[in-house]
């Protein structure tokens, strides 16, 4: 028995899911550019089991995505499913938030020299990103890059080049490059998780719940007062 709670709350979007053997039992989630996490995602949980009439303590397992993203979101994230692990004496599985994306990306080309960029804005014109292709397998780790013209040099190999999620959207006018294809459809659900965490429950890819941090990739900046 696979039973995991999986959830994703990197970007605006909180999101949760109950997963049975690597297929979606039941889905909740909620946008906000308020960022609700800290008020919904408990709520979420609760509505997950309550509609499902399955016990909390039937979970074999909680996974979280662990980042990079939204500081308070990943904190807020993590501190619940770490809490959950440890409560309820459950192993705890993590997914970095970049590969949610593109597991969660319905594949569209079927041109071999295209590369996909899934997208979390990092402010600026800076994004966390990693390259993946067409067989959504990664061609390099994550970092958080300045998504310019030079960006753009280090993959003239490609035919295509293809910026995938939310965080794609400010480039959309930014380019004049045919090669250049942007889909800001939001991909940050814990729908992305749910087969990705199931191998990993199979392969006991678990996390030590005492010393599992978020992967936040860049420091914290706090917004200036005005």
């Amino acid at each position: 028995m696979g039973l995991i709670l999986n959830i994703e709350t990197s970007t605006k979007t909180c999101s949760v899911n109950l997963s049975k053997n690597g297929q979606v039992v039941i889905n909740r989630e909620i946008s906000s550019e308020k960022y609700v996490h800290g008020e919904k995602l408990h709520l979420l949980i609760q509505e997950l089991f309550s509609s499902s009439k399955i016990g909390i303590d039937s979970l074999n397992a909680v996974a979280v995505s662990s980042g990079p993203g939204s500081f308070t979101g990943l904190r807020i994230g993590v501190s619940s499913a770490k809490g959950l692990s440890y409560a309820l004496n459950v192993p705890l599985i993590s997914m970095d938030a970049i590969e949610v994306m593109i597991q969660y990306y319905n594949m569209v080309s079927n041109n071999e020299k295209a590369i996909f960029f899934p997208m979390i804005d990092a402010r600026r014109n800076e994004v966390y990103t990693a390259g993946y292709d067409l067989n959504k397998s990664k061609i390099n780790d994550i970092h958080c890059p300045e998504i310019s013209e030079a960006f753009l040099r280090n993959y003239t190999k490609y035919d295509e080049i293809i910026f995938l999620g939310e965080g794609a959207s400010k480039f959309k006018t930014k380019f004049n490059n045919n090669k250049i294809n942007i889909d800001d459809t939001p991909l940050n659900s814990s729908l992305g998780m749910v087969k990705f965490t199931y191998q990993k429950f199979l392969k006991k890819k678990f996390e030590n719940i005492s010393y599992f941090n978020p992967f936040y990739l860049k420091d914290f900046q706090p917004t200036k007062k005005k």
